[in-house]
This record gives structure tokens, C-alpha cells and sequence, in this order.
């Protein structure tokens, strides 16, 4: 893919998800690429968190691990791993015919148009802040219609209803997860 096509992959993923998930699909990359991918999103990711808190930073309050960026670095890592285990599991547990490649590549799509979306709330933040709120927002919303038809694409389940069942599931999966962590851990 080259730079005009990542542009048109990226309307298309507004405007047609699910084509934008087939057109990703059928890309079949090797796992180790997929993982690179995910690690360059992380990285990414991490140093438009660590560029926003040097322009503006937060409040005192907020907790000192989370102003590192190589722990906020583990824990964006460890969330985008989570949300692909649990989809692909919890997927193929709902009759979803996905592999772990397919829900792998569309989480990393996903994290590289986050990426996009936080360049632009971040110029915006500086200049219009109202506007970065709203962007924000809406992107919030699209994201969640990108990610339902990219759940459906990955597992083969014609329904968004479906995609919904296996994205709550998946929260409560996670969240039983990290309930016994805490648990384990003694957190209270």
C-alpha cells in the first residue's frame, strides 16, 4: 500500500467499513509484520500523548506512572493485545470464523486512524479547543460504527448485532480478567 492508497483506505474506513475491513483482509500480511505494525501504533501513540502533556500539561492530580511514557506505552500495548485476544476468542466462541491475523490487522488499522484522529485534536486543541472536543467526540462515535463492522468482517458473522455481541462480550471479558489480576495482586 502506498501513501494515496493508506489516504483512500482511510475515507473508505469512514464511509464503508466493511469494505475497508474486506480490502484489509485480503492484504493477508505475515504475523510479524502485523506485530510491527502494532508496535509502531504504540509507539505512535506514545509520543503524541507524551507531546500533548509537554504542551499542555494535566493536573497535578493525575498519577505519576501514567505521565511515564513507557509505562502509558505498556499500558496502550497491553490494552490493544487484550481487546485482539478477546475479540478473536470471544468471536470464535459466538460461531465467528476470524483468526487472530484477521482481528489482529483491523485492530492495527484501527490504532493508525486513532493516530490521525489525535494529530488533528491535537493542532485543534492548541487553535480551536471547542473543535478538538467535538472531533474528539465524533470520532469517538465512527469509531465505534468502524469497529463493529470490522468485528463482523473479521469473523464472517453478517450481523452487526452479532459484532455488538461479540464486543460486550469481550468487554466483560476483559474486565473479569482484570478483576482477578487486582484480585491477585491485593489491589482493593
Amino acid at each position: 500500500m502506498n501513501a494515496l492508497n493508506l489516504k483512500d483506505l482511510a475515507v473508505m474506513s469512514v464511509t464503508n467499513p466493511a469494505q475497508a475491513a474486506q480490502v484489509l483482509l485480503a492484504h493477508n500480511l505475515r504475523r510479524d509484520v502485523l506485530w510491527l505494525g502494532l508496535a509502531l501504533a504504540v509507539v505512535l501513540n506514545t509520543l503524541l500523548f507524551s507531546l500533548s502533556n509537554m504542551m499542555l500539561p494535566g493536573p497535578e492530580g493525575m498519577p505519576v506512572l501514567i505521565r511515564s511514557p513507557m509505562v502509558y506505552a505498556g499500558f496502550v500495548g497491553g490494552g490493544i493485545l487484550a481487546t485482539i485476544i478477546s475479540i478473536h476468542r470471544v468471536g470464535s466462541m459466538l460461531g465467528g470464523q476470524g483468526s487472530f491475523d484477521d482481528v489482529m490487522i483491523l485492530m492495527v488499522w484501527m490504532q493508525f486512524l486513532r493516530v490521525a484522529v489525535q494529530v488533528v485534536a491535537l493542532v485543534l486543541m492548541l487553535t480551536i479547543p471547542i473543535l478538538s472536543f467535538l472531533l474528539v467526540l465524533g470520532a469517538s462515535l465512527i469509531g465505534l460504527f468502524i469497529f463493529l463492522h470490522f468485528i463482523d468482517q473479521a469473523h464472517r458473522l453478517g450481523s452487526l448485532m452479532k459484532a455488538a455481541g461479540v464486543l460486550v462480550g469481550s468487554v466483560f471479558a476483559i474486565a473479569v480478567v482484570l478483576f482477578i489480576l487486582l484480585s491477585l495482586l491485593g489491589a482493593g
